[in-house]
Formats: structure tokens, C-alpha cells, sequence
């Protein structure tokens, strides 16, 4: 038993268990285990939701779409390497997971089982009115890409700037209620997104 407690708390522990976490998942939701869960949830929150919170929620989460998240990571990780603030492998290694992660995150929405939320659980009031600049239309929903890149950020933070990491994690938080909130995406797909970026995180923390 003391030796498993020190498995976890080891570099490695973090990214194997959050590698099984994400694999599970992974499996579960392409069998369906979580649907009945995750359209209840979506159902729920619909009703629940004011107006004005679901504007501030669709405001929000657009500033988590890929032409501003994308930049904004890539300027960040270099900063942080010519600046001194991190090394050298951690900001290339940070970028590398953040472009795969993205890459990961397609692959995963044409394999897996996990349709988009249908317009019973539609709760965007800005939709009629902004559209994303970068989008790719893919079949299934998990995971949620601007999960996966709002906390994504937040580890970038803490590479090069470590003083606005709660910011930022407010932001990203916001974020992953808000894409549930107003209907772009399923729970669990948000539970497959931050379990990605502890894969990531564990890996970084090995490096």
C-alpha cells in the first residue's frame, strides 16, 4: 500500500494514471455509458440558465475558439523560452502537445460514438449572430477542444507567466461550464479534455 501512495505521488504517476483516466473515458463514451448522464445534465441546465448568463457564457467561450487560443499559446510558449522564464524543452514540448492535442481531439471526433448536443439542449443566444472564423465540422463532440486549450493555457502560465495562473484558470473555467452551459458540448466531453492536459501535464512534469 505505502508503495502504490508513492507511485502516485512520483513524476510518472501523473501521467499513467491520467492516461488510464483518459482512456476509460474514452471507452465509455464511445459505448454510451454516459449519455443518458450527459443529456440530463445539458436538459437541466437549459431550463436553469438565465438569459443574461447565457450571453456572458457565449461571449466567454468564443474567446476560447482556436484563431484566438492558438496565437495567443504559440506567442506565449516562445516568450516564455526567449525570455528565460522556462526551458527551452518545456516550452517546445508545450507546443507539441498543444498542436497534437488539437490534432488528437479531430481524430477522437470522427472515431468515436459521441454525437454533437442536438438543438433540444441549444442554449447559445449569440449563434445567429458570430460564427467562429476557424471551424471543422466533425461528427462527434468529445472531447472539448476549448476545454482541452483553456487549461492548456493555464499550464503555459505557469511556465512563463506565473503570476496570472488564477486569472487565467478563472478564465478557462469559465470556459469549460460555459461550453456545457450553452449547449456545444456534453459533460463528459470536458472530462476527456482536462484529463488530456493532466496527460500532458504529467509528461511535462517528467521532462
Amino acid at each position: 500500500m505505502t508503495g502504490a501512495i508513492r507511485f502516485v505521488k512520483s513524476r510518472y504517476g501523473i501521467f499513467l494514471g491520467s492516461l488510464l483516466l483518459f482512456l476509460a473515458l474514452c471507452f465509455a463514451v464511445n459505448a454510451g455509458v454516459f449519455q443518458n448522464f450527459d443529456h440530463g445534465v445539458a436538459l437541466e441546465l437549459k431550463r436553469v440558465t438565465p438569459v443574461a448568463l447565457a450571453w456572458f457564457f457565449g461571449f466567454v467561450c468564443r474567446t476560447g475558439n482556436a484563431e484566438f487560443t492558438v496565437p495567443l499559446g504559440i506567442v506565449l510558449a516562445v516568450w516564455g523560452i526567449r525570455s528565460g522564464r522556462c526551458t527551452r524543452e518545456a516550452g517546445l514540448f508545450w507546443i507539441f502537445w498543444f498542436v497534437s492535442g488539437m490534432v488528437l481531439e479531430h481524430v477522437l471526433k470522427i472515431s468515436l460514438l459521441q454525437p454533437h448536443p442536438g438543438h433540444d439542449v441549444a442554449n447559445d443566444p449569440l449563434d445567429r449572430y458570430l460564427k467562429p472564423l476557424v471551424y471543422v465540422q466533425t461528427p462527434g463532440s468529445f472531447p472539448s477542444g476549448h476545454t482541452f486549450r483553456a487549461f492548456w493555457l493555464v499550464i503555459g502560465s505557469r511556465l512563463a507567466f506565473h503570476g496570472w495562473t488564477r486569472a487565467v484558470l478563472v478564465w478557462a473555467t469559465i470556459v469549460m461550464l460555459g461550453v456545457i452551459v450553452i449547449g456545444w458540448h456534453w459533460t463528459t466531453d470536458t472530462w476527456g479534455a482536462l484529463a488530456w492536459v493532466a496527460v500532458g501535464a504529467g509528461l511535462l512534469r517528467i521532462l
